[in-house]
């Protein structure tokens, strides 16, 4: 089993968010964007063990293998729902001893294209997501993820342009299902 200790790493991305909470420039904010979106996340799932068995025996065979996983979210007073996405097991752990979850759940490592994937196609399910929800509570809502996607993708159009690279499409083999309560209220 891999150590998500080492798998997961932000300091970069932490300490820039730190900065930007103490100080609001656009300096720090694009300090913080750029960390961000280079940056993994562990997000906690439940996926079903029956589908968990078939996705593991296809892969033996070298074959891909949708797999329907719930995420727990975060949901605000307001009704909002928001992917949390955690920094380290330390802030995961935390997340879960507040929220009282006791039940065994996997942690799946994503990066910004996969959270904006999901929130981007939740069809309003998702109002976006929340790093670090009782530590820095850094909140990405749905129509700034729309953004940052689109400005992310331009810039790789035109890089790839440059280099005569074909760009890539979106991943494959995750089937996003109705997110879980796992909630802390705001």
């Amino acid at each position: 089993m891999e150590d998500i200790d080492k798998k997961v790493q932000n300091m970069e991305l932490i300490i820039a968010m730190r900065v930007l909470q103490q100080e609001n420039t656009p300096e720090n904010r694009n300090r913080m964007l750029n960390e961000m979106m280079k940056s993994k996340f562990i997000t906690p799932a439940s996926i079903d063990e029956k589908e968990e068995e078939k996705m593991r025996e296809n892969q033996k065979k070298g074959e891909k293998t949708p797999v329907q996983v719930s995420f727990k979210v975060v949901t605000t007073k307001d009704g909002k729902r928001f992917l949390p996405a955690f920094t380290d097991t330390m802030q995961l752990n935390e997340w879960k001893e507040k929220c009282g979850i006791t039940e065994k759940l996997k942690n799946m490592i994503m990066n910004f294209d996969v959270y904006a994937q999901y929130v981007l196609n939740s069809g309003g399910n998702l109002a976006g997501y929340i790093i670090n929800p009782f530590g820095e509570n850094l909140v990405f809502p749905a129509e700034l993820i729309k953004s940052l996607a689109m400005q992310k993708a331009q810039h790789m159009a035109k890089i790839a342009q440059q280099k005569g690279i074909k760009p890539t499409g979106p991943r494959e083999g995750i089937k996003p299902v109705n997110p879980q309560e796992g909630s802390k209220e705001q």
